[in-house]
């Protein structure tokens, strides 16, 4: 198994384990999924570039990245409902959680951002950015 997956399949497990007051489906990356009017979470994966820290080819390099959830609600709903679940997606990602897996350790850096709100056609839309690491 490459480290690249191993740091996907971290954070997609971490996902899979979050709860949400109504529970949602989630849009995972390059999956075919219908939107519903009900709401859902979106999840993407936005590697960065490695950092090489060592001389050593064999040492291990900085992995760090960005995992982008948002959180979709219908429209005219208010907000409350959609900051309520972006909240609960950045407490399920906190600080220094560490996210073990095939013998390595991604931790999330920081706590997660959530940006302001916006709609499209159907959703009031909340992102939450989350931060990660890995050496490896």
């Amino acid at each position: 198994m490459t480290i690249e997956k191993s740091i996907e399949n971290a954070l997609f497990e971490r996902v899979a384990s979050l709860v949400l007051n109504p529970a949602l489906p989630v849009a995972w990356p390059n999956v075919a999924f219908q939107r519903p009017a009900t709401g859902y979470v979106r999840v993407t994966h936005m590697p960065n570039t490695s950092q090489r820290l060592f001389i050593k080819s064999t040492a291990p390099h900085r992995r760090r990245g960005i995992l982008q959830v948002d959180v979709f609600m219908p429209l005219n709903g208010g907000a409350t409902k959609a900051t309520e679940n972006a909240g609960m997606v950045a407490e399920h990602f906190s600080a220094d959680l560490k996210l073990p897996k095939d013998g390595l350790s991604v931790r999330i850096t920081k706590a997660p951002d959530i940006a302001q709100a916006f709609s499209d056609e159907t959703h009031w839309q909340a992102p939450v950015t989350i931060t990660y690491e890995c050496y490896a």
